[in-house]
């Protein structure tokens, strides 16, 4: 028999609106550590369950559920993690957590609780004491709710997911992560010894008519969107750490060598006319990264922070980012699409900074155990992330660390989306017509761990229901 982590109480319930309200208790405590299970974020998947095993019913006569929900669900289904992560929406379309009692508990609160609250005819001990909250939830059908009865209360055993939330107003702004439109092998058409190469850099064309990638040798690879062709696989020279970029406006691209901003920078670089198939001379493209309208670059500074400066084409940066007030390395970095936004990604938290001021006007502590690469739409509204799995545990990848690809919308800094990759995340590149996210994913065997087995996945905008 499986202990119970929540009570839950039906508080109001209209299926004619598609709505209820919900009060969730911890039951499950460690009076000794004065810890407790978590109460339920507001993504749909735990609801999910509450609804199921509430308006399920009992096994029938012929071993099959007799509610509703029940039918819908099967319990194999519900205890797929994977496929509750990215269906449970498909039933709890919203949940909001509208009020919150007893949290946290004061030392003289702990001395009266216990470890274990049973459920005995749907209540439970000194129920308001215990911790909880209550949530307004909305499902996608009136069917699951018709079950429900105020009053009715009921254990449960589940635990927090980490699901998808997105709505059909968020549809055209993200990528469907379960349907690529392409991947891509570019190793594959390589010749020589490809032992430590993979991909360390990727961008489309500011027009997005091409996609390109550099490795960490040098190599470097072009493909049409049109048709995802390969039309350029040349050599850019021996560069320490290659660093790729577009010159605006135009299809030349340039690789250079990866500076550290303790001086500047040296005016060497390989550029390439996509166009003419041919190596040119171009203008030499200064700094990490460029904002899409050539406005700004960022360069490393010395704040003592690890993170950026902005700066124009001129050789010294002429607006100081200050992120931190503290020594926070910046880990990945992207500007939106139109230019208005620069997200720099720190090994935890997540700073937006406005580049016409250089101020940071927004901040997400904590936004993942390890961020690693960043990608953002056209305005800025939601960000491709690739970083540490929030799913582990239930997952059972136990001491691999594979990433996780997810979708914030930065709105209400929620994630929305997400996909468990079997792969790490080695870069991402959002075009700049809304149509593609793409992901450089490298394998998790260390066999083929950095020796010439990048794959480049192309997902196109817009996921839908299967």
């Amino acid at each position: 028999m499986s202990t119970d982590m929540y009570g839950v109480r039906v508080l109001a319930v209209n299926p004619d609106e598609l709505r209820a309200r919900l009060r969730v208790f911890v039951v499950y405590y460690d009076v000794g550590s004065r810890t407790h299970v978590p109460l339920p974020n507001e993504e749909p998947n735990t609801f999910l369950h509450f609804l199921w095993e509430a308006a399920s019913g009992y096994l029938g006569s012929g071993d099959e559920r007799t509610g509703p929900l029940g039918h819908a669900v099967s319990t194999s289904q519900l205890l797929d993690y994977e496929w509750a992560d990215a269906n449970a929406r498909r039933f709890i379309s919203r949940v909001e957590r509208v009020e919150l009692r007893n949290f946290p508990l004061t030392d003289d609160q702990w001395e009266d609780m216990h470890d274990f609250y049973y459920v005995r005819d749907g209540s439970w001990k000194d129920e308001d004491l215990l911790v909880q909250a209550e949530y307004e939830i909305r499902v996608t059908d009136r069917r699951w709710l018709e079950p429900l009865t105020v009053g009715d209360g009921w254990g449960s055993a589940a635990f927090p997911l980490n699901g998808d939330s997105w709505s059909a107003e968020d549809a055209p702004h993200i990528p469907d992560l379960a349907r690529p439109a392409v991947t891509l092998r570019p190793f594959q058409t390589t010749t020589g010894d490809v032992e430590y190469d993979h991909v360390n850099a990727m961008g489309f064309s500011d027009d997005g008519a091409y996609l390109a990638v550099c490795s960490d040798q040098g190599r470097v690879w072009v493909y049409d969107t049109a048709d995802w062709s390969e039309v350029v696989h040349a050599h850019a020279g021996d560069w320490i750490v290659p660093l790729m970029m577009w010159v605006p406006g135009g299809h030349v691209l340039v690789v250079k060598s990866y500076s550290s901003g303790g001086e500047p920078e040296e005016e060497e670089q390989w550029a390439y006319d996509v166009d003419r198939r041919s190596e040119v001379e171009a203008p030499f493209q200064r700094g990490h990264l460029r904002s899409p309208d050539g406005t700004y670059r960022i360069s490393p500074n010395g704040a003592g922070e690890g993170g950026f400066d902005l700066h124009g084409d001129e050789r010294e940066p002429f607006r100081r980012v200050s992120h931190a007030g503290g020594w926070d390395p910046i880990q990945c970095t992207a500007f939106s699409g139109d230019s208005s936004r620069l997200f720099l990604g720190a090994q935890e938290n997540l700073y937006t900074v406005d580049p016409a001021t250089g101020e940071v006007i927004d901040k997400i502590d904590g936004a993942s155990k390890r961020l690693f690469a960043l990608a953002a739409n056209k305005d800025g509204g939601y960000l491709a992330v690739g970083s540490f799995s929030r799913r582990l545990g239930y997952l059972g990848f136990h001491e691999e660390r594979p990433h996780e690809l997810c979708v914030w919308r930065m709105a209400d800094k929620k994630i929305i989306f997400g996909r468990q990759m079997r792969t790490y995340v080695e870069a991402l590149s959002w075009s700049p017509d809304n149509r593609w996210l793409a992901a450089a994913l490298e394998p998790l065997s260390d066999e083929s761990f950095n020796n010439g087995s990048t794959e480049l996945v192309v997902f196109p905008m817009g996921p839908v229901d299967d």
